[in-house]
């Protein structure tokens, strides 16, 4: 199974998945099967609702480090967390 993410991809939310924000990061809901992930971290489900299917992850991910004036070791927790949603079956690719 894929484990690793292609930064040259465009990433976006699988269709009939939301993420709701909460008090300890976000709940990830999957409307077909009616399961819930969690995201720890208030960073990534902002990130992960920013991926739009049309930028690439490297292009997204270097602009929400740089807006946010973030280390480039961020990225690293945030690429892991893009990795295990695709794994997930959560986020697709293109638009």
């Amino acid at each position: 199974m894929n484990t690793t993410v292609e930064l040259a991809a465009c990433y976006r939310l699988a269709p009939g998945v939301a993420i709701r924000p909460e008090r300890f990061g976000g709940l990830v809901y999957r409307y077909d099967n009616r399961r819930l992930y969690f995201l720890h971290s208030h960073r990534a489900v902002e990130f992960v609702n920013g991926l739009d299917g049309c930028r690439s992850l490297r292009e997204t991910l270097d602009d929400f480090l740089t807006s946010r004036e973030m280390p480039p070791s961020t990225g690293e927790t945030l690429v892991k967390a893009v990795a295990q949603l695709e794994r997930l079956g959560l986020l697709t690719h293109g638009a």
